[in-house]
């Protein structure tokens, strides 16, 4: 029974932790929004440019209704809650790591 608790235990930490991290990260963008909110469009026009070199490799038919079909989705906005996510996520780890123990090292 001990494992189990602490296999959920662990999922719930995990959970927990990317939970945080979006939240963290919609606060960067609002944050950067009304800070400078030319940041946030540079940002996407790099994630398009980004999805437009991508796309390059496909055929050229293929090519143009790839992007089309990614700008109506909104791939570079969602790149950037992504990029978000991810520096959210470091932000934590940074703050947390001088506090993690170190797990002793064991030889089977």
């Amino acid at each position: 029974m001990r494992g189990t608790a602490l296999t959920i235990a662990r999922w719930i930490g995990r959970g927990t932790f990317k939970a945080a991290a979006l939240i963290g990260a919609f606060i960067l963008i609002v944050v950067l929004w009304l800070w400078d909110a030319s940041i946030l469009t540079r940002a996407a026009d790099e994630n398009l440019r980004l999805i437009k070199a991508a796309t390059r490799v496909l055929p050229p038919d293929w090519a143009s209704k790839t992007e089309s079909a990614l700008r109506i989705f909104g791939a570079d906005r969602a790149l950037l809650l992504v990029e978000g996510v991810a520096l959210a996520k470091l932000i934590m780890l940074g703050i947390v790591q001088p506090f993690r123990r170190r797990r002793p090292w064991r030889r089977n």
